[in-house]
């Protein structure tokens, strides 16, 4: 990992926007590797999505919520928007906690926190996708494939966020979060 970065702080571009501040703070090392994972967690959310998607449809199986509610359409894409979150949230929080974060933590205690709040701000950014996902393909019939890049963006986006300030929070910002919260009692 150390040599991609080597080979990253080379490049012309990278040197001109860490050189200007206000660019330096937005494309710090950080950012750049939560973008290189989070496009490789996206890769394996696509991937993931589309053989469930494919196998389902080859199968003539139209979904759970198909059967449930008796409509005609196909609600498949749900299921298998489910194992590519399964898969992609896998990948993505070895990858934070490692690369992106590096969080160093070994310990039992504080590797499962780590877990139990990254699943849960992951389960929160499901919702948002499931949700997004049933709006795109169902009310506005945009094509299941196209929903999926666009619902990515956004959920790229908010699991940066819960990520850096919630999961991954460095020892010294949770000190000042308990301070914080003590002097506001």
């Amino acid at each position: 990992m150390e040599k991609l970065w080597q080979w990253i702080e080379k490049i012309r571009l990278y040197r001109w926007l860490n050189e200007h501040r206000l660019f330096g703070k937005i494309f710090n090392r950080e950012m750049l590797s939560y973008l290189v994972f989070g496009a490789l967690t996206t890769v394996v959310s696509l991937v993931t999505f589309w053989i469930p998607d494919k196998l389902f449809s080859a199968l003539g199986y139209q979904g759970i919520v198909h059967y449930v509610t008796g409509s005609d359409k196909d609600f498949a894409y749900v299921e298998a928007n489910v194992i590519s979150w399964i898969c992609a949230v896998l990948f993505a929080f070895v990858t934070n906690k490692l690369f992106v974060f590096e969080s160093r933590a070994t310990d039992k205690k504080t590797v499962l926190r780590e877990l139990a709040t990254f699943v849960g701000g992951r389960v929160a950014t499901l919702l948002v996708d499931t949700g997004l996902m049933v709006l795109f393909v169902t009310a506005m019939s945009l094509p299941e494939m196209i929903a999926k890049i666009i619902v990515q963006v956004v959920i790229v986006l908010l699991n940066y966020f819960i990520s850096k300030w919630i999961v991954f929070r460095k020892p010294a910002e949770d000190a000042k979060a308990a301070e914080e919260t003590e002097t506001s009692e």
